[in-house]
C-alpha cells in the first residue's frame, strides 16, 4: 500500500504544479495578449493616419509646389523669349495650368478635410484663390503675347512685362503662394514627427512590459523544470537515453539496466530492440555494398522491418541488372540527341546569319546616303543579331527622300517586316514623292500582305503586325520640307532651338485603307537646319543611375547637342550617349536614330 501510495502523490503533486505553472503562464500571455492589442491598436491608428493623411498631404505639396514653381520659369520664359504658340516651354505651361496643378489640387482636397487644424484648412482655401487669381495674370500674359509677332507690339510687351516688375501682381501673389505653402509644409512634417514618436513610445512601452513577462515566464519555467527533474527516477532516465539513441540511428553502447516492474519489461524490450537493429545496420552495409548474398534472420515472424529488409536486397538485386541495362540504353539516346541538337542549333545559326546578311543588303551604304544628302548621319544598333528597324534613302529629281522605320517586333520577324517595308518603299516612290501619299500606299500594300481577308472577317482583327514610321520629302530647290508620321515624329534643329513635328497615332496595317488619312506637314528650311527621325528604342532604353528610362525630354535635349557636330561626330555621340545611359542592362529594343543636315 505504501508503495502504492507514494508514486499516486508525486504523480498528483506534478500535475498540480505543473497546472498552477502553466496557469500563470496563461495570466500572463493573456495580459500580454491585451496590451499588446491596445498598443497595436494605437499604433494602427497612427499608422493609418500617417499613411493615409500625413504622408500623402506632405507629397502632394510638394508636387504642387514644383509644379507652382514651374508655371514662374515658364512664365519669364513667356515673357522674355520670342517664340510661337507651339513653343515647347509654352505648351508646358499652360498644360501645367489646363490639366496638372487643377489635378493636383483636387487630390488634395480630401487630404485637407482630414486635416486636424482648422487654421491650416483655411489656409489651404486661400492658396487655391491666390493660385487661380495668378493663373488669370498669367492667362493675361498669355492673350497679350499669343503669337511670335506680337513681341513686336510695343504696347503689348510693356503692358505683359508691367504684371512681372516688383510690387505687382505676380511677385506679390508668388509671396503669398510662397507663404501658404510653407506653413501648410511646416505643420504637417511636425504633425509627421509628433505621430511617428508617438509611434516610437508605444513601441518602447510594449517592448519594456514584454519583456518582464517573459523574464517571469522564464524564471517559471526553470523552476517547474527542477522539479519534474527531480521527480524522474532513474530508470526512466536510462529509457530516455536510450531511445534518443535509438532515435538519432546510433547503436546503443550500453544497455538498459532491467528492473523487475514494467520499466524493466521496457528495459528489456528496448535491449533487444537495440540488438536486432544493431543486426539490420551490418546487413545494410553488406547490402549496400553489394554483397547481395548476405544472409539476415528477422527478430520473429512479427518483425515487419526485417521481412522488409529481406525483400529490399532482392528488390536492389533485380534493380541493379535492369539499372546496367538502362544506362547503357539511355547513354546512346543521350549520344544521339545531342548530335542532332548540335545540328539544328548550327543550322538555326546560318539562317540567322544569312538574314543578317540579307538585311544588310537592302540598307543604304554611306556612299548611298552621300548621292542623296551630303551630310547624313545613322545611328543603327539592333537588339538581336538582325533587326525590325531600317532606314532609307532615295530622291527623284530634286526631290529627295528619307525614312525611319521600325516594324512590329525585333530579331527575324523584325527583319522579314523590314524586307517587306523597304520593297514597298522602293515600289511607292517610282510613282509618289508625297509623304502622305506614300503612307497611304504603305498601309494598302501592308494590308493586302498582312489582312488578306480584310478586318471584318474572323482571326484578322487579332493581327498585331504593322510598322511606325516618319517619312520625309525634301524640295532642294525650294528648300521645303514634307513630312507625314505613323507613330514616329520629327524634330528639326535650327540655331540652337528644336521643332517637333507630331505623327499621326497610326500605325501602317493598323486600319482599313480608305477610312483614315494620314496628314502632310510642310515647313521651311534654311541652310543648317538637322531634321531627324528616330525610332522608339532610345527613348525606352533602360539605365541611368536608377534604371529607369531614357525618356524624349531627354532625347530632345541630347538631338539640339550633336546637332552642332559633324556627320561622323554626331553618330559617334549618339552611340556613346546610348551605351553610356545603358551601362549593364538589357538592351530593350532595336534602336534607329536618322539625321540629315541641309
Amino acid at each position: 500500500m505504501i508503495h502504492t501510495s507514494a508514486p499516486r502523490k508525486i504523480q498528483w503533486g506534478i500535475g498540480w504544479r505543473i497546472s498552477v505553472g502553466f496557469g500563470v503562464f496563461g495570466l500572463a500571455v493573456g495580459a500580454l495578449f491585451l496590451m499588446t492589442r491596445s498598443t497595436l491598436e494605437e499604433s494602427q491608428q497612427l499608422s493609418r493616419h500617417i499613411d493615409g493623411v500625413l504622408t500623402p498631404s506632405i507629397q502632394q505639396l510638394e508636387a504642387l509646389d514644383r509644379s507652382v514653381s514651374e508655371t514662374r520659369i515658364l512664365i519669364r520664359h513667356w515673357l522674355s523669349v520670342q517664340s510661337g504658340p507651339l513653343d515647347p516651354e509654352k505648351v508646358q505651361l499652360q498644360r501645367l495650368m489646363d490639366e496638372d496643378i487643377p489635378q493636383q489640387v483636387q487630390a488634395l482636397l480630401p487630404l485637407v478635410a482630414n486635416w486636424s487644424d482648422p487654421a491650416l484648412q483655411a489656409q489651404f482655401d486661400s492658396l487655391s484663390r491666390d493660385i487661380e487669381h495668378v493663373f488669370l495674370v498669367y492667362r493675361e500674359i498669355m492673350r497679350l503675347l499669343p503669337t511670335f509677332q506680337a513681341y513686336e507690339d510695343p504696347i503689348a510687351m510693356m503692358d505683359a512685362e508691367y504684371y512681372a516688375l516688383d510690387g505687382s501682381s505676380i511677385p506679390a501673389f508668388t509671396e503669398s503662394i510662397r507663404r501658404h505653402m510653407d506653413a501648410m509644409s511646416e505643420a504637417q512634417t511636425n504633425a509627421l514627427r509628433a505621430s511617428t514618436a508617438q509611434m516610437d513610445a508605444l513601441g518602447t512601452q510594449l517592448q519594456l512590459y514584454a519583456g518582464n513577462v517573459a523574464l517571469g515566464i522564464l524564471i517559471l519555467g526553470l523552476i517547474i523544470a527542477w522539479w519534474v527533474t527531480r521527480s524522474i527516477v532513474r530508470p526512466i532516465g536510462e529509457l530516455k537515453r536510450a531511445l534518443i539513441y535509438m532515435g538519432r540511428g546510433a547503436p546503443l553502447e550500453k544497455k538498459v539496466e532491467a528492473t523487475g516492474d514494467e520499466i524493466g519489461e521496457m528495459a528489456v524490450a528496448v535491449n533487444r530492440l537495440a540488438d536486432g537493429l544493431s543486426r539490420t545496420r551490418e546487413f545494410s552495409l553488406q547490402v549496400g555494398q553489394g554483397q547481395f548474398e548476405a544472409e539476415y534472420t528477422p527478430l520473429s515472424e512479427d518483425d515487419a522491418l526485417g521481412q522488409a529488409i529481406l525483400k529490399m536486397r532482392d528488390d536492389l538485386a533485380n534493380n541493379e541488372r535492369e539499372m546496367e541495362a538502362k544506362v547503357d540504353q539511355r547513354t546512346a539516346e543521350v549520344k544521339e540527341q545531342k548530335a542532332v541538337v548540335e545540328s539544328l542549333y548550327g543550322d538555326l545559326r546560318d539562317s540567322i546569319d544569312y538574314a543578317k546578311r540579307i538585311q544588310q543588303a537592302i540598307l543604304p551604304s554611306e556612299n548611298d546616303r552621300a548621292k542623296v544628302f551630303d551630310s547624313s548621319a545613322v545611328f543603327y544598333q539592333p537588339r538581336d543579331g538582325v533587326s525590325g528597324d531600317f532606314y532609307w534613302f532615295h530622291s527623284v529629281g530634286r526631290v529627295r527622300m528619307f525614312s525611319a522605320i521600325d516594324c512590329t517586333g525585333h530579331g527575324v520577324p523584325g527583319a522579314f517586316m523590314s524586307l517587306i517595308g523597304h520593297h514597298a518603299l522602293e515600289r511607292i516612290t517610282k510613282v509618289y514623292t508625297q509623304p502622305d501619299r506614300v503612307l497611304e500606299q504603305l498601309n494598302r500594300s501592308a494590308c493586302a500582305l498582312l489582312r488578306p481577308g480584310g478586318f471584318g472577317e474572323e482571326g484578322n482583327d487579332a493581327v498585331n503586325d504593322g510598322m511606325d514610321l516618319a517619312f520625309v520629302s525634301i524640295d532642294m530647290e525650294r528648300m521645303e520640307l514634307e513630312y507625314s508620321g505613323a507613330n514616329c515624329p520629327l524634330y528639326l534643329v535650327r540655331k540652337g532651338m528644336l521643332q517637333e513635328l507630331k505623327p499621326d497615332k497610326m500605325a501602317i496595317a493598323s486600319f482599313e485603307p480608305g477610312t483614315r488619312q494620314y496628314q502632310m506637314q510642310t515647313l521651311p528650311l534654311v541652310n543648317g537646319d538637322v531634321i531627324f527621325a528616330a525610332t522608339d528604342g532610345f527613348p525606352d532604353q533602360f539605365g541611368g543611375p536608377k534604371g529607369k528610362k531614357f525618356m524624349r525630354k531627354r532625347f530632345r535635349e541630347l538631338l539640339v547637342h550633336v546637332a552642332t557636330l559633324e556627320s561622323h561626330e554626331m553618330e559617334a555621340a549618339l552611340a556613346q550617349a546610348f551605351h553610356d545611359w545603358k551601362g549593364e542592362e538589357e538592351q530593350v529594343d532595336d534602336v534607329l536614330v536618322v539625321g540629315v543636315r541641309v
